[in-house]
């Protein structure tokens, strides 16, 4: 505990504690017991069903209920009382031969009078010996004050005010002796409480957690004022509450440490978090909503991995650069006005890998001018697709301006209903809307190397299901596999 091992909990930190202990574990309840084995309904009724079976009569050979013997009595409500005999009536005058003695009567270790008044004696002696140990006489101002006390005796004692110590006169020594002082020991706050447990209630508690590591639960919904950065890894249990936050940039860091988040709702007005310096974020489940990127990795070694939840994203939900890594295994991500998965066409910002085992991933428009698109790879990076769905709502599936995409399964469908074709990112260029776009002509940066494989899986494009746009006699393209809506 550290800087709080010195303090008590109060009557107030039992109470935080208790509400937190409330709010997250199920109560016992009254005659029930944790067990290996689950009490099924139709156990419970099955027994619902016997019936009150009447116990046997007793006797020397059978167990069963109670009979009445001779001098007892059963009344209407089951009571056993014993039944009064007068001839039993004791006449106590008549009895004679009474013992005179102690030992008569079986007393054989009684203390005698003198034996007593000995041994008031020495508890007499014990008590004048105790009364001699510490007399409180008074108070001084100063301890220099002690010294114009006339006759001190052994065992008085005095209260220094100065100091607020307790000095008692040492006889033998003639001296005044410290006996100690006054120790103030303050209460654990809720906050600290909160920190100690791993459990937080407040922006503050929250920060100072996360700062320490480890596993990390929420007991409130908290509103985050200032980003956090997190250095040490991290299991953040949301405990079905909301984190939500108004700041500048990414509301939480991952930097060179690995967080993951689960259960609960995260909202951000801005973005939600970045993994760099080789940090990651792992997103195990919950609820989560961004006003812009939602999540990024930045720089080699950094991650974010998507098991599951559903993640909602204005500019873009999942973005790798400078060498970073995806991995989406589960859950939904929806970009309302751009892409689910996306990277940068920006010179030097490439060489990224992004792998898709399951999940669904869903691109919207909402900006006029421009169409929507599931995933984006526009510099020298990789897509594998091994499983999972891309939905375009009003524009592609996949579009790729360079690097390298392998499909060997899942489902890719562009849709483009009522939408008008348009840009896809910062290339002022109308895209169709089909499953795949191998988008060599833009020449970004990037293109160097630029490969597309396809072995398998399911493509449906409202203009094509895969569509080459090249300037080379023969694009890098390789179909081995797959169903295909138009046709290839």
């Amino acid at each position: 505990m550290g800087e709080y091992s010195n303090k008590y909990l109060d009557s107030t930190g039992v109470k935080h504690l208790w509400d937190k202990a409330d709010s997250i574990y199920q109560k016992k309840e009254e005659g029930k017991v944790l067990s290996d084995e689950n009490f099924s309904s139709a156990e419970k009724e099955k027994l619902a069903g016997l019936e009150n079976y009447s116990l046997p009569t007793a006797s020397d050979e059978v167990l069963g209920g109670i009979k009445i013997g001779e001098g007892l009595v059963m009344d209407e409500h089951g009571v056993v009382r014993t039944v009064y005999n007068p001839e039993m009536d004791i006449e106590w005058d008549t009895i004679t031969d009474l013992p005179t003695t102690l030992e008569g009567y079986g007393i054989t270790d009684a203390a005698t009078k003198d034996e007593l008044d000995v041994l008031d004696e020495k508890i007499n002696e014990v008590r004048e010996e105790v009364s001699k140990v510490y007399k409180y006489k008074g108070k001084v101002s100063t301890y220099a004050d002690l010294a114009d006390i006339e006759d001190p005796q052994n065992g008085d004692v005095y209260d220094v005010e100065e100091d607020g110590m307790n000095y008692a006169w040492n006889a033998d020594e003639e001296r005044w002796d410290n006996l100690g002082t006054i120790v103030n020991i303050d209460s654990l706050s809720n906050y600290e409480l909160d920190v100690i447990i791993g459990c937080a209630s407040s922006e503050a508690a929250l920060k100072e957690i996360l700062s320490n590591g480890g596993n990390a639960d929420l007991s409130a919904n908290i509103a985050l004022t200032e980003a956090v950065t997190i250095d040490k890894d991290t299991e953040l249990d949301l405990n079905h509450y909301t984190l939500s936050g108004n700041v500048e940039g990414y509301m939480l860091t991952a930097d060179n440490a690995k967080l993951t988040l689960k259960n609960g709702n995260v909202n951000a007005l801005r973005r939600i978090a970045n993994a760099v310096n080789g940090g990651e974020i792992v997103i195990k489940s919950g609820t989560y909503s961004s006003g812009d990127v939602a999540m990024s990795a930045i720089g080699e070694g950094s991650k974010i991995t998507f098991d599951g939840g559903d993640l909602t994203a204005v500019e873009g939900g999942l973005g790798a650069f400078d060498g970073a890594e995806l991995e989406i295994n589960g859950g939904t991500i929806t970009g309302t006005d751009n892409f689910p998965v996306f990277t940068n066409g920006t010179a030097g910002r490439g060489g990224n890998t992004i792998v898709m085992n399951g999940g669904d991933l869903v691109g919207n428009i909402a900006s006029p001018g421009y169409e929507a698109c599931g995933v984006y790879i526009a510099n020298s990076d990789s897509f594998t697709m091994n499983g999972g769905t891309i939905t375009s709502n009003g524009g592609c599936g996949i579009l790729m301006r360079a690097g390298n995409v392998v499909i060997n399964d899942g489902e890719i469908t562009a849709i483009m209903g009522d939408h008008v074709p348009g840009y896809v990112g910062d290339k002022k260029k109308v895209m169709s809307a089909s499953a795949v776009i191998y988008d060599e002509a833009s020449n970004y940066p990037g293109k160097a190397g630029m490969s597309l494989v396809i072995n398998g899986g399911t493509f449906v494009g409202a203009d094509h299901a895969v569509e080459i746009l090249s300037n080379e006699a023969t694009p890098n393209v390789e179909i081995n596999g797959g169903s295909f809506t138009p046709a290839v």
